[in-house]
């Protein structure tokens, strides 16, 4: 038997458009003599669609869909992801569910068992869980179906604090498959290896029987997802996999033995990866084109043109650089020796002029106080103003250049350096902006060196530096990723790396008073294990003796 695992990028509410690749997919597989084609989960409608299933005729044009794949599945098994009525109508109007479809005929439906509620999935709040098991034969081979979470109960593995009642897998067991399908629709995370081999290698070694598992791979708003869709034999031993953060075909010839082996990343490509994808896909799912980014000659605006340079191309990025009186003359240079690196369009627009009006209107108003953030947070401000007109004037998005460590100690000025239609690094923390950096300068020097030796600055005032009121970043990383990213306590963080328990706890209730601000943001690409963006709940309003004790 031959398999071909369509490693698809859907896109949210594109049917139609999702229906064709599908079909596409089928089409390749005929011509390579392939018997079962599986698509990952959602395939017909893109995950996660959220509040558009609520909608019946969204329900009803995947039907539809999904009847048009039927007439056209001669000859051939074909797996779909979609979303579906409940004809039972118990719990919720709906089930996440694979149809097994083959040879002109809907066999039948799998519908997840087990529906997750942690970080970014919320599926409860649409889904009733599947109550049955089963499998299908496909020329003599039962074919067990399961869907992403199905599997991960099995593996053991600890997942968010979640446990069910109920385990697919080992349901399957008495129904003896030959090979066991999963469709999956698991986003990208930095910084760890990847436990789907795990999860693979667990559920074959309980069934006896290789597993394959379709991945999507693409970027829907926030998500990101990956791809290394990959086949595991029935000893839990990885075969093939796919490529990763591209559409791919992945063939399985059940009747030839491939070589064991081991998955292996670099963990900068991955990450620079997912966030060029999380651009491409940004622009190209909503239809537009250029950006603008205002050029500071830092390391944030730095790597976030180089991304959207290798996303969308040089052409179709300006880079705007403006100076006040507080602006370096290295800035400048370092500014523009990066567009002129990259390409990109450069454009050099003072705003000290701007600045003084601005000034001189609110001195009479001011008079007595002395120059404190206020006057810092006109600049971004104005900043923020000149880039919202390029985009307006030019059918622009502007790409937000905020860091994980500003965004969450708030060191960033609301409708200013936050303004933009996507927080391209808002999930990548200050010292992994700089390890990327120089991932990306490993063979030429692409942003200019200067960029990576000189101090951090916002350059909002004389000799600014950002230690000024910060801890060095190093030290603020290290709290964010402990408190944010492991919930870990304020004690635990200060006892393991080393740190006063009072700057832990300083950073900590910067953290939590910054969450207004975090609300206003712009939606930035999730890569981490915890992102501010998709997945985090905290309270707007956490005060008083609660915060005192920073839990």
């Amino acid at each position: 038997m031959k398999i071909l695992i369509a490693q698809l990028n859907p896109t949210i509410g594109d049917i139609e458009g999702n229906k064709k690749k599908i079909l596409l997919a089928m089409e390749s597989a005929r011509n390579q003599g392939v018997d079962i084609v599986v698509t990952p989960e959602m395939s017909l409608c893109g995950y996660a669609p959220d509040d558009l299933v609520l909608h019946r005729t969204f329900i009803e044009e995947m039907e539809m869909a999904l009847n048009d794949i039927v007439k056209e599945s001669g000859g051939i098994t074909v797996l779909v992801g979609l979303v579906r009525q409940n004809p039972t109508h118990e719990e919720k109007d709906l089930l996440n569910s694979a149809a097994v479809v083959s040879d002109g005929n809907l066999l039948g439906f799998h519908d997840k068992w087990l529906l997750p509620t942690y970080d970014v999935f919320n599926e409860r709040r649409y889904f009733a869980r599947g109550k049955s098991i089963q499998v299908w034969t496909i020329k003599g081979c039962r074919i067990g179906v399961v869907i992403c979470e199905d599997m991960w109960q099995n593996a053991g593995i600890e997942i968010s604090g979640t446990t069910y009642p109920w385990d697919p897998v080992k349901e399957l067991i008495i129904y003896k498959p030959d090979i066991l399908f999963n469709l999956t629709a698991s986003p990208y995370q930095s910084r760890k290896s990847d436990i789907r081999v795990e999860v693979c290698r667990a559920a074959a070694k309980t069934l006896h029987c290789p597993v394959v598992y379709a991945c999507q791979v693409g970027a829907n708003g926030n998500l990101i997802f990956d791809g290394y869709s990959m086949f595991v034999d029935e000893e839990g031993s990885l075969r093939q996999i796919a490529k990763g953060f591209q559409e791919d075909y992945l063939v399985i010839d059940l009747a030839k033995k491939s070589n064991t082996l081991t998955f292996e990343h670099d963990p900068m490509y991955d990450m620079f990866s997912a966030l060029k994808l999380g651009v491409k896909d940004y622009f190209q799912k909503s239809k537009q084109h250029k950006a603008i980014i205002g050029l500071s000659g830092g390391i944030d605006s730095a790597l976030v043109a180089y991304i959207a340079k290798e996303a969308i191309g040089a052409e179709n990025v300006i880079g705007v650089y403006m100076p006040t009186r507080y602006s370096s003359i290295e800035g400048y240079e370092d500014a523009k020796q990066l567009a002129d690196n990259l390409g990109i369009g450069f454009k050099n627009i003072a705003i000290d002029s701007i600045f003084q009006n601005f000034l001189d209107t609110l001195e009479p108003h001011f008079e007595g106080r002395p120059q404190d953030l206020t006057e810092e947070n006109l600049q971004a401000r104005i900043r923020g103003m000149i880039l919202m007109a390029f985009s307006n004037k030019f059918s622009s998005l502007v790409l937000c250049t905020g860091n994980k460590s500003e965004m969450a100690l708030g060191f960033c000025t609301l409708y200013g350096d936050m303004c933009g239609a996507i927080a391209v690094i808002g999930d990548v923390l200050k010292t992994e902006c700089y390890q990327l950096a120089r991932w990306i300068n490993r063979e030429e020097e692409i942003i200019p060196n200067r960029i990576l030796e000189k101090p951090p600055s916002a350059e909002l005032d004389h000799n600014q530096k950002d230690t000024d009121t910060l801890p060095p970043y190093e030290i603020v990383d290290m709290i964010i990723r402990g408190y944010v990213e492991e919930y870990q306590s304020t004690d635990k963080i200060a006892e393991k790396n080393h740190i006063p328990l009072e700057t832990v706890l300083t950073i900590v209730r910067r953290i939590y008073k910054a969450e207004h601000k975090r609300r206003q943001a712009p939606p930035s690409l999730r890569i981490s294990k915890k992102s501010f963006a998709a997945g985090r709940k905290k309270p707007l309003h956490f005060t008083g003796s609660l915060l005192e004790k920073v839990y």
